[in-house]
């Protein structure tokens, strides 16, 4: 995963303290391919939940190896061929091929000339043309009920062209699931027709079962015309190029006055969630919702700890969490960068940061004025 911790201090003392005994993290990963990504294993003994994969050999290989609590199974997950929005999607084609240039790239170039060379050396686990595969589709709500699971923590979609097709399929449990936050590998081309598997209509399903975007990647693709250098070494993202696709991570807020509207939260969900922000890298988030919750959380958990655990070395100086907090609203000009590291000497601003705080003031300024 990008944009994660895979050093979580709070997780981990949330684990260490067997806060979750009782009411583990239940992750679902829809194309599990390859196997969860190792951020989940640091729930420990605490993590269960169910994969999703149609490939029939990789789905055997993860249940041999399997030594915790992740339940595997073989099944394209979705809506059935006979749904409209399928229908309509697949009468588009013609009009959908403007928004989609991922054909033109150089990716796309190099893939195909490997498979006429028969050259496998970018094989990931996503030739299914050469594979044995499930011929099962099951809707995500269907199958989870299948599996008798009544409550989800996370869900992680990654199909490679299904993703909103899955989201609908789940979207009556999101709520009744309680349901923290969800993961959906989310392209950026595609129409603005509403069958497409883009941005735009994933995100609004989204946001009205009370979820709001927390992370996010963007994965560039270069034409061939002129190519760049690959990402990693696999025919597939590069450097530079057109933004095409993301994991945008969607989670739960709990502070807001109105949070409530979309599913209360239990405790120890509220100690989940707070883990979760911090795994994708926003434990000021996780801070927040300590603060809000405290007396609730202080039966399960020592909050003051967990804060500690959150407050950032200022300087090369550990602070307390109040006296981190107080230094910011006591002086908010020692939150500049130079300021903000004791070691680092100030230096003077280059013309162009000069006028981005010049705009930056600018734009405080109207903004207090409204």
């Amino acid at each position: 995963m990008d944009n994660a911790n895979y050093d979580p201090k709070l997780l981990a003392q949330v684990v260490a303290d067997g806060v979750l005994a009782d009411d583990p993290f239940v992750l679902v990963d829809v194309g599990c391919g390859l196997g969860i990504d190792p951020g989940w294993r640091l729930f420990g003994k605490h993590l269960t939940g169910y994969g999703f994969d149609p490939q029939l050999a990789e789905i055997e290989r993860l249940r041999k190896e399997e030594r915790g609590r992740i339940e595997y199974r073989a099944a394209f997950v979705g809506l059935p061929d006979d749904h409209p929005l399928r229908r309509r999607r697949a009468a588009r084609l013609h009009e959908e091929s403007y928004f989609t240039p991922f054909g033109r790239t150089s990716a796309a170039v190099a893939i195909a000339r490997a498979a006429e060379q028969g050259d496998a050396t970018f094989y990931e686990t996503n030739a299914w043309p050469a594979l044995e595969l499930a011929t099962e589709t099951i809707g995500l709500a269907e199958a989870l009920r299948r599996e008798g699971a009544g409550t989800v923590d996370f869900v992680k979609i990654d199909t490679d062209g299904s993703d909103l097709d899955v989201l609908l399929s789940f979207e009556e449990m999101l709520e009744p699931a309680s349901v923290l936050g969800l993961m959906v590998e989310t392209p950026f081309t595609g129409s603005d027709d509403e069958s497409a598997n883009t941005f735009h209509n994933i995100d609004p399903v989204l946001k009205r079962h009370g979820f709001q975007l927390y992370a996010m990647t963007m994965n560039q693709y270069a034409r061939a015309a002129l190519p760049t250098q690959f990402k990693y070494s696999i025919f597939a993202q590069t450097i530079s190029g057109q933004p095409m696709w993301g994991d945008l991570v969607y989670l739960r807020d709990s502070v807001h006055p109105d949070w409530r509207r979309y599913g209360d939260l239990s405790t120890t969900k509220l100690v989940k969630l707070a883990c979760l922000y911090e795994l994708f890298e926003v434990p000021d988030c996780a801070a927040e919702l300590l603060v809000a919750h405290r007396d609730q959380l202080e039966e399960i958990v020592d909050v003051d700890e967990l804060l500690g655990l959150l407050t950032p070395r200022v300087g090369g100086e550990t602070l307390r969490y109040d006296d981190y907090v107080a230094r910011f609203e006591n002086d908010p000009t020692s939150f500049y960068p130079a300021r903000m590291t004791a070691e680092t000497p100030a230096t003077a601003a280059t013309p162009r940061q000069e006028t981005l705080a010049s705009r930056g003031r600018q734009l405080a300024a109207r903004v207090l004025r409204r």
